[in-house]
């Protein structure tokens, strides 16, 4: 079995600690989003949180396979506020993940595990597709 690099399993922990708090963010959201234009939002809140679940699925198992102990930390969460305050913390989340996902592709790389790697660069596919679609709600 494949052995991970303390800094390799730390990052991969860290990453799913970011993806637990967006379920939470999101299922937030989902629950306590209100105003005109929420039903398409709501889904999309949903949406979002269900591929945020199967990231943090990946990644645990990825770090127990790899010899560590995946985290059970949840990172920061920003609930609160009207629909366009939650999609605008929404893109704000994910342009944190996409550089986030960024670093971690090229640590990946630097180590030489093309499965972290290729992990790592589907996540960072969604994330960015993801933000596009906040973008594209916003007007940006």
């Amino acid at each position: 079995m494949p052995k991970g690099s303390k800094e390799l399993l730390a990052s991969l922990n860290e990453a799913l600690s970011d993806e637990l708090a967006s379920i939470i963010q999101y299922m937030y959201h989902h629950v306590m989003g209100k105003g005109l234009a929420s039903p398409a939002i709501l889904d999309m809140f949903k949406s979002h949180a269900m591929d945020e679940m199967g990231h943090a699925y990946a990644l645990a198992e990825r770090v127990d396979l790899l010899g560590g102990v995946p985290t059970t930390s949840i990172g920061p969460i920003k609930a609160g506020g009207d629909l366009t305050k939650m999609v605008q913390d929404d893109l704000e989340g994910e342009y944190r993940a996409i550089e986030m996902y960024s670093r971690y592709v090229k640590l990946a790389e630097k180590e030489d595990d093309p499965v972290t790697r290729r992990l790592l660069e589907d996540i960072l596919g969604t994330e960015e597709v993801h933000a596009n679609e906040w973008e594209t709600v916003l007007g940006k």
